[in-house]
């Protein structure tokens, strides 16, 4: 008989009986079979021996058959090896623990070991043939693993799961303050700063719009190093995708860029922010000090990626949400309720510090013909990108929206007659030299716009919007494609 290929299998149980009669049961079906007569002997047999399989009973004196899985799927050594947790213990939570704590089946005790063979065949069918277990493991000085490196290993391990426990409540305490993202992004600071030494933090999230960089500076650097952080960050991301329109912005306490530091990144260690399979961006640790960040601080940062995840995860589906709520769908400018609460906003304003503030309201020449004889797809095509027109020719202050239909306004604040008239020209020009997509040639579509800035005879928003729209009246009836001004011939 070739012994190579017969597996070993350790059997952990205060019970003798059991233990004698599971052993005999096993090694009629072809099992070398190991046993322990306690939680630490079966530690220590599992490091010395390696076997294929453990087996453990779960109500052990000193140390249980919970403590044992998690110790020893812990440990590098022997966190490979699959344990089946063998009990009498047949509630719900005691399933859940022993799932928890790193079993790779839990199994009620039964007269009947039909259920044990199942699992003990399906463990071998997919038992990974790299890992070499059945291989003896000399313990130092030939001794084996007694009960105080045991029980110092357990406050290890009690340690660890304290810190990753107090970790992970402090990052579910982010969700609090989603809603904002401000404060989220300093508690996130807070915490990391806390942790970790760094020079530089780099945040970087993806959105629907592209990716955001934010940078938090411990130590001023010059902007050749932030680019290289971008550099690498490209590097990782489809350059053909909207993520690779970055916007690169500052943490709230952030030390300045400086040029005339000489100092370079020599350090770095980024992790992946992961949800399930879905990548939502990166975190990056960055130091000017060589070998920065230790195994263990490593370790850390790969926990703080997995916390907050999830969080950064809940952040940008409120913004996302937050932003549905604001935009027309089909143009992506704002939607009419935002424009008139942001037109009270800006007209009261304007009003408090004596500011100009202007408004353009435009309308598409003849979309009506266009609907009537391209079809209402085609009409919705041209809304798509008249609303690209729109948000490139305006400016970054300027706050464009759809107003209904066809029709769109501008409001832009702290800005003249003339200033206005400027913006409005330069949306015009734009839309007559534009070719616009149809399934056969282009076609060629105007605009006519109306502009109005603030004067004494203007007492609230709504005569805004009425001299707006007497204005573009006016340059409908004139002829179309062209600019008016209100009161004024163009």
């Amino acid at each position: 008989m070739n012994t190579e290929n017969i597996k070993r299998i350790l059997l952990v149980d205060d019970s003798k009986t059991q233990l004698v009669t599971l052993k005999m049961a096993l090694k009629k079906m072809g099992f070398e079979v190991l046993t322990a007569e306690d939680g630490i002997e079966g530690v220590s047999r599992a490091f010395m021996d390696q076997p294929d399989i453990i087996i453990s009973d779960i109500m052990m004196p000193e140390l249980n058959g919970y403590q044992l899985c998690r110790l020893l799927k812990n440990d590098k050594k022997t966190s490979h090896i699959p344990i089946i947790l063998l009990t009498s213990l047949d509630q719900r939570q005691d399933k859940f623990w022993g799932i928890r704590a790193g079993a790779d089946q839990y199994i009620v005790k039964s007269s009947d070991i039909s259920d044990l063979k199942t699992a003990i065949k399906e463990i071998l069918d997919h038992l990974d043939p790299e890992k070499k277990s059945g291989q003896k493991i000399p313990s130092p000085k030939g001794k084996s693993t007694d009960w105080g490196s045991i029980k110092s290993n357990v406050n290890r391990l009690l340690d660890k799961l304290l810190f990753e426990s107090t970790l992970a409540s402090e990052a579910r305490q982010l969700a609090n303050y989603i809603h904002d993202k401000n404060d989220l992004l300093k508690e996130v600071i807070d915490l990391a700063s806390s942790l970790i030494e760094y020079s530089c933090l780099c945040l970087c999230l993806f959105d629907r719009k592209g990716t955001k960089l934010y940078f938090d500076l411990r130590k001023s650097l010059p902007q050749k190093e932030l680019a290289k952080v971008k550099k690498h960050l490209l590097m990782m991301i489809d350059s053909e995708s909207e993520r690779a329109v970055m916007e690169t912005l500052f943490f709230e306490g952030s030390l300045a860029v400086d040029n005339d530091v000489k100092d370079k990144i020599v350090s770095r260690f980024i992790v992946p922010l992961n949800i399930h399979t879905e990548c939502i961006g990166y975190l990056t640790f960055l130091s000017v000090k060589p070998n920065a960040f230790a195994p263990k601080t490593e370790n850390i940062i790969q926990l703080l990626a997995h916390d907050f995840s999830t969080v950064f995860k809940l952040m940008l589906l409120y913004d996302e949400t937050k932003e549905l709520a604001i935009m027309d769908g089909l143009t992506k400018l704002y939607n009419k309720r935002c424009f008139m609460e942001t037109l009270e906003k800006e007209f009261e304003r304007a009003k408090r510090f004596n500011s100009d503030l202007a408004l353009i309201i435009s309308d598409i020449d003849h979309f009506k013909k266009i609907n009537d004889t391209l079809g209402h797809l085609q009409g919705d095509s041209v809304l798509k990108e008249v609303g690209i027109i729109i948000n490139k020719s305006v400016r970054k202050v300027d706050f464009p929206a759809r107003y209904g239909g066809e029709e769109f306004v501008i409001i832009a604040p702290n800005t003249n007659i003339k200033d206005a008239l400027e913006i409005a020209e330069r949306i015009r020009v734009d839309m007559e030299s534009h070719a616009f997509k149809t399934e056969n040639k282009p076609l060629k579509v105007t605009m006519s716009l109306g502009v109005v800035s603030m004067d004494d005879t203007i007492k609230d928003k709504m005569d805004l919007i009425k001299a707006a729209d007497d204005a573009l009246y006016k340059a409908k009836k004139d002829g179309r494609n062209r600019v008016q001004v209100s009161g004024k011939a163009s």
